[in-house]
């Protein structure tokens, strides 16, 4: 799958026991590591999709003192090992009644995790096998997928975002809501030739710059059609490959009358342009309809 396009994600933050790893409480021996069945395979779908991978762990084992950091540090070593190199490991060190802001079900340490991969919560999907993974996930703003183990109680599943089977279950969901947004967000193609139009002051054609700017970004040439105020601000303009200087009597506040033979002239050589595309800026208190039939009537 490729990881280019628009896509609902940019990283997947993991439990790790009961969820990546055989659930064996207060873990400090590396050989103690099991992953759950077709762990390693999953996890490198997500990598080869272009996704980010996190743990987000509770381990209250270092506050109660049933292992240490370096025991902690070997076992995550272990992991890694087993299942391939994980991008951050977003870790709770604290017990229950400690009144951290990190440890599940608290938002912490999936904003940890998403920060930590440049990212934001609303961008994450967690993964994990109990409740206090999922109000986790929702409490910082992450999509939630529950991987219910023999641990996990029965209004954990009822209250779950979304409930997959197993780790690979959850990796097929994610990936096909990821398939699901791009197949649903239009190809987008760069325009040939786009027409812009500011026909004001200088300031107001200034002020148009930012927006002539992105229409650039997506055109091959960009031509803008500006009335005789606004000529020495479009001199300036980055962005813009012509421009054409064209008094529109109707955008002064007592207008001149619109001459007909001047209109046919603006008219043919608006045609001359063969702009693919055209895009009228105005200010709030002119009505681009005069311009956008003139417009219309040069095809």
């Amino acid at each position: 799958m490729s990881s280019t396009g628009p896509s609902l994600y940019d990283a997947v933050l993991l439990d790790r026991d009961g969820t990546l790893v055989e659930d064996v409480p207060y873990n400090g021996d590396p050989e103690k590591v099991r992953p759950v069945p077709g762990a390693r395979e999953a996890l490198d779908r997500l990598r080869a999709a272009g996704l980010r991978l996190a743990v987000v762990t509770n381990q209250s084992g270092l506050a109660r003192g049933y292992f240490t950091a370096e025991d902690m540090r070997r076992v995550h070593a272990r992991v890694e090992e087993l299942l391939g190199p994980f991008d951050h490991w977003a870790i709770c060190p604290h017990d229950d009644g400690d009144g951290c802001a990190c440890r599940k079900p608290a938002p912490g340490l999936v904003r940890e995790a998403a920060d930590a991969l440049g990212t934001v919560a609303t961008r994450c999907v967690v993964v994990g096998d109990i409740g206090r993974d999922m109000t986790a996930a929702l409490a910082a703003g992450a999509a939630g997928v529950l991987v219910p183990t023999a641990v996990t109680r029965p209004e954990e599943v009822a209250a779950a975002p979304a409930v997959a089977p197993s780790l690979t279950g959850a990796v097929d969901e994610i990936l096909r809501r990821i398939r699901a947004v791009r197949a649903a967000t239009p190809r987008t193609t760069r325009a040939g030739t786009v027409l812009v139009v500011r026909s004001d002051s200088a300031g107001d054609v200034l002020v148009t710059g930012p927006g002539i700017r992105a229409v650039a970004a997506g055109a091959d040439r960009v031509v803008l059609l500006c009335g005789p105020r606004g000529r020495a601000a479009a001199d300036l303009l980055p962005g813009v490959d012509e421009i054409i200087e064209w008094s529109l009597p109707w955008i002064d506040g007592s207008p001149e009358p619109v001459d007909p033979e001047d209109m046919r002239r603006l008219t043919t050589r608006l045609a001359a342009v063969d702009a693919d595309d055209a895009v009228i800026f105005t200010s709030f208190h002119q009505s681009p309809l005069p311009l956008a039939l003139l417009l219309r009537l040069a095809g």
